[in-house]
């Protein structure tokens, strides 16, 4: 199964990555874990309303969704945890 063209790679493990450094800053500023499964996600949403994924470029919305999805599995787990 190959992945559509809109869904690159490394822009998931660049979106990935920045929440997890936004978790571990937010973390290191006590904010409560859930509270910070909510910062990630609102950073990522506001992301990408700004760079378009959720209305003009190729795969919207679903470019968007899985965007604010990557950014979301280091304080997800990190709350669980």
């Amino acid at each position: 199964m190959t992945l559509p063209a809109w869904i690159r790679p490394l822009g998931l493990a660049e979106h990935f990555i920045v929440g997890g450094v936004l978790a571990a800053v937010l973390a290191g500023l006590g904010t409560p874990a859930a509270a910070r499964v909510v910062a990630v996600a609102a950073v990522g949403i506001a992301h990408e309303l700004g760079d378009g994924d959720f209305t003009k470029t190729a795969g919207a919305p679903w470019n968007g969704i899985i965007d604010v999805l990557a950014f979301l599995p280091v304080p997800l787990v990190w709350w669980v945890l």
